[in-house]
């Protein structure tokens, strides 16, 4: 099965993916201001990224006629399948939150008409609550970090007070047997019979309005951004190419993953990189930091040397790569801004709202993000993860990775 669990941010494509993942963030972009200039093609499309949780597939079981649902426990390799509340209760007896929202699901959803099998999230079950935020009278539902809010003024409000279950479909999946399925972001909602039941929400933006297209200003904005992002890449190509590689063999002792590790320190502190040259500093004392602990935890000479040989080498990696690591920096950050820009804009066209929960009550907030799509096959997410990442990073995540 090609599954569909986790997609990077666009700035991360350089790391994870070098030189070519530099290329791919800079062909979304190009496709985002076309988009946004009003030449939006159909081989490209914008979806809502939902905080919903838990993850969920649903649909007909491939190979069978029998409706089936279950979280990305689907693909374990001794795969969490549920035909029956007491499936249910055997493989997800340990979260009874969970076992209690997907027997819901298994009771609601078949109504649908669920052709093939998709992927979504769940919103809410029997854990909507009715209450008023900021003077309004709302609907709301939280089920992760976001709390959303269906004003009573809204077209969606009559529907949200019917449902038992809210979901939102992202993705599409196809294929006669399990092994063959073949993930295809985006779903069409429109194919669904509808049930008084359940809530569907599409992750697809539609259309934009003239009001969310970009500025002559924003656009030479950009340009200037296009220029000194090719020009970066140009210097840090070999040097991305290298990264990518340590990435893909995991060795923590090395430079590459720890790179990945140190960028998301910031996200978590909730800091901007003001500093290409001051990041790249501090990283070197945060490496050597990481392998000295290493060090000390093992006992005998010969496992000390040898990680002692890895802290030499990523030290001189580091020092023979200095100024292509600066610039490294300074282009995930240009790439960062780029993203923020159509963040933004989105932004502006959503129409249900979201908040986050404080002990002062509930403060506004943007959606998690967007989720770029290129011919239905290729997707980055598009976060402002100071905005949201770090409140993900830190809450209490509970039983919602529906393991």
């Amino acid at each position: 099965m090609s599954k569909n669990t986790h997609l990077e941010h666009l700035e991360d494509s350089i790391l994870f993916d070098g030189s070519q993942g530099a290329t791919d963030a800079f062909m979304f972009l190009d496709q985002l201001a076309q988009t946004f200039s009003g030449q939006q093609r159909n081989s490209f499309k914008i979806t809502t990224k939902w905080d919903g949780a838990p993850a969920i597939f649903c649909g007909t079981y491939p190979g069978s006629k029998r409706f089936f649902v279950g979280t990305k426990s689907v693909f374990n390799k001794n795969a969490k399948i549920n035909f029956r509340d007491t499936d249910v209760d055997v493989n997800h007896g340990h979260a009874p939150g969970l076992v209690s929202k997907l027997k819901d699901a298994l009771k609601y959803f078949p109504a649908l008409g669920i052709r093939g099998v998709a992927q979504g999230d769940l919103l809410f079950t029997d854990d909507k609550k009715y209450e008023t935020i900021n003077g309004e009278r709302c609907i709301s539902f939280t089920p992760n970090t976001i709390t959303y809010s269906i004003p009573e003024s809204s077209a969606l409000y009559a529907k949200a007070d019917r449902a038992k279950i809210g979901v939102v479909f992202h993705t599409t999946y196809s294929g006669n047997t399990v092994d063959s399925l073949n993930a295809t972001f985006g779903y069409d909602i429109n194919q669904l019979n509808t049930s008084d039941d359940v809530l569907v929400l599409s992750a697809e933006t539609g259309q934009l309005g003239k009001d969310l297209l970009i500025t002559p200003q924003e656009e030479s904005k950009l340009k200037t951004m296009k220029r000194t992002s090719a020009s970066l890449l140009r210097d840090t190509a070999s040097f991305l190419d290298s990264i990518s590689e340590q990435i893909a063999a995991n060795d923590q002792l090395t430079v590459g993953p720890r790179i990945k590790i140190y960028f998301n320190t910031y996200v978590r502190q909730g800091r901007r990189i003001s500093s290409a040259p001051n990041f790249v500093r501090d990283f070197k004392q945060y490496f050597e930091g990481e392998v000295k602990k290493a060090v000390d935890k093992v006992k005998t000479p010969k496992a000390k040397a040898g990680k002692l040989a890895k802290l030499y080498a990523g030290m001189d990696f580091i020092e023979e790569n200095e100024q292509a690591f600066v610039k490294t920096v300074k282009l995930y950050t240009t790439l960062q801004n780029a993203k923020l820009l159509f963040i933004r804009k989105l932004e502006k066209g959503e129409r249900i709202k979201t908040y986050l929960r404080s002990e002062n009550g509930y403060k506004v907030t943007a959606p998690e993000g967007y989720v770029a799509i290129f011919e239905d096959s290729t997707a980055v997410k598009l976060v402002d993860r100071l905005q949201f990442s770090v409140a993900n990073f830190n809450v209490s995540k509970d039983w919602v990775d529906g393991k």
